[in-house]
């Protein structure tokens, strides 16, 4: 097992090259649909075969009704920054068509925070 490593940066610009995962930690939420579809391109274009990228997030449900943590901070973000909180199917469908393969949701306790994790084949 290798050691756990970070690499600091500007993600806006490039993403490192050398690192088996990405972990995007609340930060699509921060920015539009096209810079997050951006942003998953670089990802996949950096990350090796086999690599994964991970998107922690508040998740809105896919029908956009709740969970109520990840409504209200979605609101939030539409007030202060050109951004929301997205679903698990908006996440899937960029990753899918950056590229990545064998993607899913990870649930987490309370009910609002998840993970899509996609993989590069």
């Amino acid at each position: 097992m290798s050691p756990c490593e970070t690499a600091g940066g500007n993600f806006s610009e490039q993403l490192p090259g050398d690192h088996e995962v990405h972990l995007l930690l609340m930060i699509p939420h921060d920015w539009d649909e096209a810079k997050n579809r951006a942003l998953l391109r670089r990802s996949f274009e950096a990350l090796p075969s086999g690599g994964a990228v991970i998107i922690s997030e508040l998740l809105v449900n896919d029908e956009k009704t709740g969970p109520a943590p990840a409504a209200l901070m979605s609101l939030n973000m539409l007030i202060e920054t050109e951004g929301r909180n997205y679903t698990p199917a908006e996440y899937s469908a960029w990753l899918e068509e950056a590229g990545f393969r064998h993607i899913e949701t990870v649930w987490f306790a309370p009910a609002a925070n998840g993970a899509a994790i996609g993989r590069k084949p």
